[in-house]
């Protein structure tokens, strides 16, 4: 890519960014006229930005009015963000603590989409560690917190899921592990997405008993024995409650 495609690509990007500051709490409905006007662009480019973002559920033209406001992947993003941001600030000192004490690698995920991804993590404090980077996408039915995530979806997700990711094994004993993650609070993966790595995790729920985050322990295979799975289940349970219940859960 050239430097002059590279600027056009940034101003392409920034001219996007100011078409959706366009709209407040006081304007959330806006013609293209009014677009146009408030950003200083011609019809003609606006034209072209409202039609990517429309394309991608970012903007949402109304068929009578024809006035844009803005769509529901804003909502999607902006609640993924606004959990993430929350959730790590109240998660933090709880997971640091639990790295501590198993000096094993803590994480934590959210649902994104149909994968899961790693929002916060405190790494092993020995030398030979399972790491996972932030922001990378992993699958959901493979692994103790996507088991863990997926659990409390609804059915109609789990099964699209599972058949895309995991076709091979039967759904019915899935969902019967599935049903024991969350009578229990646990799961385990030994091996399962990789070999040589292994996990423990639990859910978070945020005030209203919603499941929105799977916290866990994880590191190489020949440190998760049953007996030590045993020894840091407690802690690993312990840990998640704390979570939860200083973001308003009330068990």
């Amino acid at each position: 890519m050239t430097s002059m495609e590279q600027d056009k690509g940034i101003r392409s990007l920034q001219r996007a960014i100011d078409l959706l500051e366009c709209f407040t709490m006081e304007e959330r409905e806006l013609s293209l006229t009014e677009i146009s006007k408030k950003i200083k662009l011609a019809k003609s480019t606006v034209i072209r930005l409202l039609y990517t973002l429309e394309l991608n559920s970012f903007v949402e033209r109304d068929p009578v009015t024809f006035k844009y406001k803005l769509g529901k992947q804003l909502y999607f993003i902006g609640n993924i963000a606004g959990q993430s941001i929350e959730i790590r600030e109240v998660a933090k000192e709880s997971m640091r603590r639990l790295r501590d004490k198993t000096e094993e690698t803590v994480n934590l995920y959210v649902l994104d989409k149909e994968s899961r991804v790693c929002i916060q993590q405190f790494e092993s404090l020995q030398s030979i560690r399972h790491i996972i980077k932030i922001g990378e996408k992993l699958p959901l039915t493979l692994g103790a917190t996507g088991k863990v995530i997926l659990a409390y979806q609804a059915e109609e997700f789990i099964e699209q899921v599972f058949k895309k990711e995991n076709p091979k094994r039967d759904f019915q004993e899935f969902k019967q592990e599935l049903q024991e993650i969350i009578e229990t609070r646990f799961a385990q993966s030994i091996d399962e997405r990789e070999v040589g790595s292994s996990a423990i995790a639990t859910p978070i729920f945020d005030v209203n008993g919603q499941m929105i985050a799977a916290l866990s322990l994880s590191g190489p295979t020949t440190r998760f024995k049953k007996v030590v799975i045993e020894q840091w289940k407690d802690d690993l349970l312990q840990c998640g409650m704390e979570i939860s219940t200083n973001l308003g859960y009330q068990n």
